[in-house]
């Protein structure tokens, strides 16, 4: 009995050292430059929500934060080289709903579990998914995509930023919904994509709204309500496709087991910020919407999704589990 009780009060001491450890580091911390790890390219709605968000938490932490792009694999190598990094707060993730829920359903042997290898630290905001031709194009509506696609079977060239994005996942349920086949190719991020179709060189892209798309047209959004910056364009269950919902939400995360108290830090200067009105608004001209709230509505948001886009992807047999 007494040997067990010894083991009881050393465990609880060991905790208790951990514990106070724990906040002796999130009070010194940041002492130096931090990393946020962009998983796409500039000109991204991602990418424009870190450096914006960089630039807030270097006012607010008093040391630099910079941005660091590793875009490819549809956000993948973003996702590898931020798990294997310390978990002690100076490298950090900005990712979407593609890495982070949808890539590892579409996928074996990924070489990170979004789970068990990622501190959630918060829900930034989304982007509607939309679908864009070129603004010389012969494609002016959703009709005309399908048209053209039922009378030449595989000829259509669909991009998107990358597989397991959420824009590759609408490309591959819209097709699935419509009964059309079509040629999708992979890009590392919408930019090119609205370059390559500018140019004539794909047909139409599936992405998510932000910086750029005015090179394009946008010929129908994802969400279930018109947007307020694209009051003009349809929703795809205004032309026939209600089943293609989808957002492209964006979130921080760190390595798993960063201390609870950098984690609040993070936290909490993200909030403050994007909560303000005027950087609501601000976000808003791009095509993004703030969400925020604790690292709980991330969790529960991977959750949520994985759920709801397992169920559809293994109905629709897109994945290879």
């Amino acid at each position: 009995m007494w040997l067990q009780v010894r083991s009881r009060i050393a465990v609880l001491s060991i905790l208790a050292s951990l514990f106070c450890l724990a906040a002796a580091v999130a009070q010194t911390w940041p002492s130096r430059t931090i990393t946020l790890v962009a998983a796409f390219p500039p000109n991204t709605t991602t990418d424009y929500a870190a450096r914006t968000i960089a630039q807030e938490l270097t006012k607010a932490l008093g040391n630099p934060v910079i941005v660091e792009t590793k875009s490819g694999g549809g956000g993948v190598l973003a996702s590898v080289s931020v798990a294997k990094a310390p978990a002690d707060g100076y490298t950090l993730l900005m990712t979407t709903i593609g890495p982070a829920v949808l890539r590892p359903l579409l996928e074996q042997g990924l070489a990170y579990d979004p789970v068990a290898d990622f501190t959630p630290i918060a829900l930034v905001g989304d982007a509607p998914n939309v679908i864009v031709a070129g603004t010389q194009s012969r494609f002016h509506s959703i009709g005309d995509i399908v048209g053209y696609a039922k009378q030449n079977p595989g000829k259509l060239t669909i991009g998107h930023p990358g597989i397991g994005t959420m824009g590759h996942l609408v490309a591959l349920l819209f097709c699935a919904e419509a009964g059309i086949e079509a040629n999708l190719i992979s890009y590392q991020g919408a930019p090119a994509i609205i370059t390559d179709i500018a140019g004539g060189h794909i047909d139409i892209g599936a992405l998510a709204y932000g910086v750029g798309a005015s090179a394009v047209k946008t010929l129908a959004v994802t969400t279930k309500e018109r947007v307020d910056f694209l009051p003009d364009v349809p929703t795809m269950g205004e032309v026939h496709y209600p089943n293609v919902v989808a957002t492209t939400w964006s979130a921080v995360y760190a390595p798993a087991r960063l201390p609870a108290g950098i984690v609040g830090k993070l936290n909490s200067t993200i909030n403050t910020f994007i909560g303000q009105a005027d950087v609501r608004k601000h976000f808003t001209t791009v095509g993004y919407r703030v969400l925020g709230g604790p690292p709980q509505r991330l969790a529960d948001q991977m959750a949520e999704d994985h759920a709801k886009w397992s169920k559809v992807i293994a109905a629709a047999k897109l994945g290879g589990k």
